[in-house]
């Protein structure tokens, strides 16, 4: 309460880190591509979805149309 620290000091060294820079850079350039590569493969992916959809919409149409010809027949005979 009378403003005195009553814990231990923190006299702990600071430690400096030199940068090798290329590595930096590099690792900064995979960073990017991983990236990019991965936008890729979720393009593709959203695509994929997109066109699976539109064949199950379509084999839907083909199963109706083909269940409407068998009831078309059924009725000729």
């Amino acid at each position: 309460m009378s403003g005195e620290k009553t814990g231990p000091e923190n006299k702990a060294p600071v430690a400096a880190v030199i940068v090798d820079s290329t590595a930096l850079n590099r690792l900064t350039d995979q960073a990017v591509r991983l990236n990019d590569a991965l936008e890729e493969i979720s393009d593709r992916f959203k695509e994929k979805v997109r066109v699976d959809g539109l064949m199950a919409t379509e084999l839907d149409r083909i199963r109706e149309e083909l269940r409407i010809q068998r009831e078309i027949g059924r009725r000729k005979r």
